[in-house]
C-alpha cells in the first residue's frame, strides 16, 4: 500500500495537557520531577497554605501548566503592546523651515500669508487626501506588530478559556 496514514499519539491525548502518570499509576520522569519540585516549594512555605502533596495530582499540574502558559502570552501581548506604542511614537514629525522674512516689506507678508491661507482654505474644502509615506521597514514592523499581536491574543483567549473550561470540571 502506498497510501497510509500514520498518527504518532497517546491514546486519549489532549492539546497542551502533559501525562504526569503512566496506567498504572507509577510516575512518569516529567512527573516525578514535578512532584519533587512540589515538595521542595511546600517545604518553604506557611503551614496553612501548603498543598496536599501526600500524592501526585496531574490534574493541579496541568492546570498549573495552563495558567504559566496564559501568563507568558499574556505578557507577550504586552510586550507587542508596548512595540507598538513606541512604533508610533518614533515617527518622523513634519518640520517647518524658517523662512529670512527681513527682505520683504508687510505689504508683500500679508500679501503671501492671505494667498497662502486662501490655499489652504480650497485644499481643506476640495483637496483629495493621500495617504503620508511610510517606509517599507516601517510598514513590515508594523505588519509584523500587527500579526503577532493578533496571534497572541487569540492564543491568549484560547488559554483562557481552556482555564474556564478546567475550572468548570473541577
Amino acid at each position: 500500500m502506498e497510501h497510509t496514514l500514520y498518527h504518532h499519539g497517546v491514546l486519549g491525548m489532549k492539546w497542551g495537557v502533559r501525562r504526569y502518570q503512566n496506567k498504572d499509576g507509577s510516575l512518569t520522569a516529567q512527573g516525578k520531577k514535578r512532584y519533587d519540585r512540589d515538595v521542595r516549594e511546600n517545604a518553604s512555605r506557611k503551614k496553612d497554605n501548603r498543598i496536599d502533596v501526600s500524592k501526585p495530582d496531574p490534574k493541579r499540574w496541568s492546570k498549573e501548566d495552563l495558567e504559566r502558559s496564559k501568563r507568558t502570552v499574556d505578557s507577550g501581548t504586552d510586550l507587542i503592546r508596548r512595540a507598538k506604542d513606541i512604533e508610533q511614537s518614533s515617527r518622523p514629525k513634519p518640520v517647518r523651515k524658517k523662512m529670512d522674512l527681513s527682505k520683504l516689506t508687510d505689504k508683500e507678508m500679508r500679501d503671501r500669508i492671505n494667498r497662502e491661507l486662501l490655499e489652504q482654505q480650497y485644499n481643506k474644502l476640495f483637496g483629495e487626501e493621500s495617504a503620508p509615506a511610510i517606509s517599507k521597514g516601517r510598514q513590515r514592523v508594523s505588519n509584523i506588530l500587527e500579526v503577532a499581536g493578533s496571534t497572541l491574543a487569540v492564543g491568549s483567549s484560547a488559554l483562557g478559556i481552556a482555564l474556564a473550561i478546567k475550572e468548570l470540571k473541577g
